[in-house]
């Protein structure tokens, strides 16, 4: 019994990680934060496109909202605004809501297509950061990890919401001159669209750069040849194909892990499904050029 009661008061001794503050946005900004305050708007019934700039259409729904709660109406976006229009979603949730999420998610190179399903790969996205920042790992956003999110700025690396279609045809190409089988091409798209939605993007976590965020000092190459989508996608390959050749019943996915050495190795597999409908778009894309 004391033991229980020692453990019960450390628990309560041990404070939750502190909330960033909330942005204030108003009319003339612009960005990620602007784009989740418009989803989230939509959510709760407002017509607003969610465009990324806080015009007038922004602040005429931000006045419709705050007056429906009884929240001071001056059309700017504050803790208080905030705390109204988030809401909590979890998975199996689908709407406007989530996609909000989303948006704020990928600020910290989640890589998520804006879909609005909270599936698999936005509960592990959720998780991950949860972890990162010392908060409760329940996979669930609710007001903490919504002011979590919202209130940093993020990785200082964006990733687009939707794939570059030259990157990955490159990608496609590079398989395809290795003679990389369909698991293999499939574990590499799976790599590109978990690590950088398929972008060469210039930067990353710690010094991970390109397509597949490899890093220099793990061996990977140069900064300038990691950041070259041929040299990476053949860098990835030349890894991937012994890998599935000496373990025929491992999934794409699993191949991706061996290869990449993730903390989080179950995106790849999460991503299969995304990554089947870009190689067909890129084969369709080749065919049609022929």
């Amino acid at each position: 019994m004391l033991c229980a009661v020692m453990m019960m008061l450390a628990g309560l001794a041990t404070p939750a990680s502190a909330a960033p503050s909330w942005p204030v946005l108003r009319t003339g900004n612009t960005g990620a934060n602007v784009t989740t305050a418009q989803y989230l708007l939509r959510a709760h019934g407002r017509t607003i496109s969610p465009d990324s700039d806080f015009g007038s259409a922004t602040k005429a729904a931000v006045v419709a909202f705050q007056q429906s709660k009884g929240f001071t109406a001056d059309g700017v976006v504050g803790p208080q605004t905030w705390t109204g229009l988030v809401i909590t979603v979890k998975q199996g949730a689908s709407g406007d809501a989530v996609r909000a999420a989303q948006i704020q998610l990928n600020k910290f190179r989640s890589a998520l297509v804006i879909d609005g399903s909270f599936g698999p790969a936005t509960a592990t996205a959720v998780r991950k950061f949860q972890t990162d920042n010392g908060l409760a790992v329940d996979g669930v956003i609710g007001p903490q990890t919504w002011a979590h999110l919202v209130g940093q700025a993020g990785s200082g690396c964006p990733v687009p919401s939707q794939p570059d279609i030259e990157v990955a045809r490159i990608v496609h190409r590079t398989a395809t001159g290795l003679g990389a089988n369909d698991r293999v091409i499939l574990a590499g798209f799976e790599t590109g669209l978990v690590e950088s939605n398929m972008h060469n993007l210039p930067c990353g976590d710690r010094d991970s750069l390109g397509v597949f965020q490899q890093r220099p000092s793990q061996g990977w190459g140069t900064p300038v040849q990691v950041v070259d989508v041929a040299y990476a996608s053949n860098s990835f390959f030349t890894r991937a194909i012994p890998v599935a050749a000496a373990h025929p019943d491992w999934s794409a996915g699993r191949v991706a892990q061996a290869v990449q050495v993730s903390a989080f190795p179950d995106r790849y597999d999460q991503a299969e499904s995304a990554a089947r409908a870009l190689i067909a778009r890129v084969e369709s894309a080749a065919a049609q050029a022929r």
